[in-house]
């Protein structure tokens, strides 16, 4: 009896990951392409360790031309990757309330100097230099799971130039995203114009990035709603008569305290930050604060000697405590990440070229999405524009009103 409910378990599981591969390659125009997708998702979701082609091959036929057909569709098969992203935004989103959009990094070592995007780095998390491609996530979090949507790679130095190594990867020209800066609002403005309808903040560490000057504008301008963690030195203009950049860390120093400034709970009441908050512009001129007010907000954790934490955010009209809870979600990013590296075949692309990176990409997203939420079925709609996290800042708030809540506290896992 055991055994026969297994297996009648283990065909449901089969029907709907054919159906979820069905539904996100139904443009590809040939069925031996469907058919390596299918096999690819399968590998990925059912090959333990690391994910080669050889051992997903063997994982999912008894084919010797396995292998070599499934390394001809990511590497060489002329299928684009973007109508898949979309559709797998679309899926996930009607599985789960999307409460945040969230970037995610994501360092993968590599030898040699030719696969597409490979530079030498310092990566934080092994404090060394490290001869990597570095890939940026966008990632859809509700409230309990955090899945990647879209990938970018960036492609910084050499990459840009030189004419020869581009062609070798096979680098379109109009494939020019140097810095992490570029390719984070890349992500941003093609999913929201694509979709169309994504009314949740986005969240990002920026302070794992190098500083790039049109990043924060250009958020505000695509009006989502953002928190992000920046470094105590990242420049804002202030939001009075004053025009010259101030790094947040002095301004906060020198500036009376604004609204909501003191002691903040945590979720649920746990912990206590001692939070201090300012207006600020991200633009010199007087005219974008009137049109985009934003602000800072530093957290210094009460008992901890720890460095306080600045974020920048435009979700003004929500309380400090609401938005800080916004941004620690961040650290589910982080583990998605790392359990992608880890387990979900993310460093496991086998080639050099550009195309081929963004296809193995979109196939990780793709099985870790249905690992996550394959055997969960429709709940609503996606949301289309509306709510008050789409541009909360436009809206007329009469003097003296105190700030609402971001979102219920429970809604928010930290």
């Amino acid at each position: 009896m055991a055994v026969e409910s297994h297996r009648q378990s283990s065909h449901c599981g089969d029907e709907l990951l054919s159906e979820f591969v069905d539904r996100l390659f139904a443009h590809l125009p040939r069925a031996d392409q469907r058919s390596r997708s299918h096999e690819y998702v399968t590998g990925l979701l059912v090959t333990p360790g690391k994910k080669s082609l050889r051992r997903m091959a063997a994982a999912v036929s008894d084919s010797p031309h396995t292998s070599q057909a499934l390394q001809q569709f990511v590497n060489v098969s002329p299928w684009d990757w973007l109508p898949v992203r979309h559709t797998l935004a679309d899926w996930v989103e009607r599985r789960r309330t999307t409460l945040t959009w969230s970037l995610g990094l994501c360092v993968i070592p590599k030898r040699g100097e030719r696969s597409a995007g490979v530079h030498r780095r310092y990566a934080t998390g092994t404090d060394r230099t490290v001869n990597c491609q570095l890939g940026i996530g966008l990632f859809l979090g509700s409230a309990d799971v955090c899945v990647p949507v879209d990938w970018r790679l960036v492609l910084p130095g050499q990459w840009q130039t030189d004419e020869v190594w581009r062609q070798a990867a096979r680098i379109t020209t109009d494939e020019a995203a140097p810095t992490e800066g570029a390719c984070a609002l890349d992500l941003v403005r093609t999913q929201w114009r694509a979709a169309g309808r994504r009314a949740a903040p986005l969240v990002a560490d920026l302070t794992e990035m190098p500083h790039d000057p049109s990043l924060l504008p250009g958020l505000a301008a695509l009006g989502t709603g953002f928190v992000v963690r920046v470094t105590g030195d990242t420049a804002v203009y202030p939001s009075g008569g004053q025009y010259g950049p101030v790094a947040v860390s002095r301004l906060l120093r020198g500036t009376t305290p604004g609204p909501g400034s003191g002691v903040v709970l945590g979720p649920g009441g746990r912990g206590r930050s001692q939070v201090r908050t300012c207006g600020v512009r991200l633009t010199h001129g007087a005219a974008e604060a009137r049109r985009s007010p934003c602000g800072v907000i530093a957290e210094h954790s009460a008992g901890k000697q720890h460095a306080p934490r600045y974020f920048v955010t435009d979700l003004t009209h929500h309380r400090p405590g609401d938005v800080l809870a916004l941004a620690n979600t961040m650290h589910r990013t982080r583990a998605t990440v790392r359990e992608l590296q880890e387990h979900g075949g993310l460093l496991d692309f086998e080639g050099r070229s550009y195309p081929g990176w963004h296809r193995h990409m979109t196939l990780v997203a793709a099985a870790y999405a249905f690992s996550r939420l394959g055997a969960q079925t429709p709940v609503h709609e996606p949301p289309r524009l509306v709510g008050p996290l789409t541009r909360p800042h436009r809206a007329r708030v009469p003097a003296g009103t105190p700030p609402r809540p971001l979102r219920r506290p429970e809604m928010i896992p930290v």
